[in-house]
């Protein structure tokens, strides 16, 4: 089996979606040198549960988690395939 070494990539702003700067062909370049991945796992402190928790969804929906920025950014919507049968039981 093939790995894909473990990557941080800190999302930084939201504005990077419409305003990609120097990060947004940097990530573009990072993706095509990588194998494609079975999945991907996000990890985020934006969630506020009392022990950590795992998403199983089929179809993870996009989440503006923020406030305050121009129009456009709230209409961008992604509609990752999502990986339930990847996802390990909870003890």
């Amino acid at each position: 089996m093939n790995f894909i070494p473990p990557i941080f990539i800190s999302h930084g702003s939201p504005m990077l979606m419409l305003e990609p700067g120097r990060a947004g062909p940097a990530w573009r370049a990072l993706a095509q040198s990588l194998p494609r991945p079975r999945a991907i796992l996000a990890v985020s402190a934006h969630w506020n549960t009392r022990t950590p928790a795992v998403s199983a969804a089929a179809q993870p929906e996009t989440i503006h988690d923020f406030f305050g920025f121009p129009a456009p950014l709230y209409q961008l919507d992604y509609r990752p395939p999502g990986a339930p049968a990847l996802r390990a039981p909870m003890a």
